[in-house]
């Protein structure tokens, strides 16, 4: 078997992935994988200073460990930012191209992994392969290094959609502890609307409640409104009313018939609709919101003139006038009226 690093000289070493980080913050008990290297390429990875190629290769197959983490390397160059000896021969070892990998699946893929966020002409470009295969080849590289099923189960389910449904649902059933986040995107993909609804939410459901609201940011990909009447239903269990809430309500089609509904609920709902309306009319002021909320920018549906919605958040406020509710109110109506 050849190193995975550099392709071409045998394997000598192999090196668990979690070398030298047990019981810290980067320990991945789960993983149990090894780096195969030659004796230059374990060298190399263990003083961060890979050559662009050679980072591409590993981390096609392993995913952005720690030795291969954006902190040490440019994940679009492969560029070492910290090696601790000099990188040589980089020319004889180049960052592949896109232009250069795009005819070819298994590459792609692996191009695919290499990027944190996989790029729309990326997917574009895999939806041009056969379905069949790019299934197979992405089940051949979580059987190889189940490490990478985060990345493998996102492209199957953005790529394709009957023919990733069978595998994103057999792997669901073998899942693991605590990986309701790495498959949430795949299964609303893949699955119905209402199969990945049930799924999702009776996940959420089964566990306490510190796990729903951690998790319940797994739901943001349905962007259905089915959402806003599951938050009804588990108010009893949300404690710590923090922002993720609003973020969700908002991605879920929130209107302004919910958004008073909730108002006049009180707490939670009335906390949850105020962060969700926050959301909803920040236009062009997201820059400190997540990457999920700058491209979903959504908007309150349903919505009212701006006087009657700065009316009823005042007539909110003469109840539970505090100061978390006197900002976010605030914010509101200066979102509003600065859009007019």
């Amino acid at each position: 078997m050849n190193c995975e690093s550099c392709k071409i000289e045998s394997v000598l070493e192999t090196i668990p992935v979690n070398k030298g980080l047990e019981n810290g913050i980067w320990d991945e008990p789960n993983n149990d994988t090894n780096y195969r290297l030659c004796k230059s390429c374990s060298h190399r990875l263990q003083n961060f200073d890979l050559r662009p190629l050679e980072y591409f290769n590993l981390t096609s197959i392993h995913g952005h460990r720690f030795h291969l983490h954006d902190d040490f390397y440019d994940y679009e160059t492969g560029e070492a930012y910290q090696p601790q000896i000099q990188v040589k021969d980089i020319d004889k070892f180049k960052f592949p191209e896109f232009g250069e990998i795009k005819n070819d699946l298994d590459k792609l893929i692996g191009f695919s992994i290499v990027q944190y966020y996989t790029d729309e002409n990326v997917i574009n470009q895999l939806k041009k392969f056969d379905k069949k295969e790019l299934i197979n080849t992405l089940k051949h590289k979580v059987k190889y290094n189940r490490g990478i099923n985060y990345k493998a189960y996102e492209i199957a389910g953005k790529v394709t959609k009957a023919e990733s449904y069978d595998w994103i649902k057999e792997e669901w059933q073998t899942r693991r502890n605590n990986e309701l986040q790495i498959f949430a995107e795949p299964i609303s993909n893949s699955f119905e609307t209402e199969e990945a609804f049930e799924v999702i939410t009776q996940e959420l459901e089964s566990r306490d409640d510190k796990y729903l609201g951690e998790n319940i940011s797994a739901l943001l990909y349905l962007q259905s409104p089915k959402v806003l009447k599951w938050i009804e239903k588990v108010q009893n269990r949300i404690g710590n009313v923090n922002s993720q809430w609003g973020q969700l309500a908002a991605s879920s089609k929130f209107d302004w018939d919910t958004a008073t509904s909730w108002l006049e609920s009180k707490r939670p709902l009335s906390l949850i609709a105020l962060d969700a309306l926050n959301f909803c009319t920040t236009r062009g002021k997201r820059l400190n919101q997540s990457l999920w909320m700058r491209k979903l920018n959504p908007s309150l549906l349903n919505s009212p003139k701006t006087d009657l919605i700065a009316t009823k958040l005042k007539e909110y406020e003469s109840v539970d006038n505090v100061p978390r509710t006197r900002n976010t109110i605030n914010k509101i109506i200066d979102n509003i009226f600065e859009t007019v």
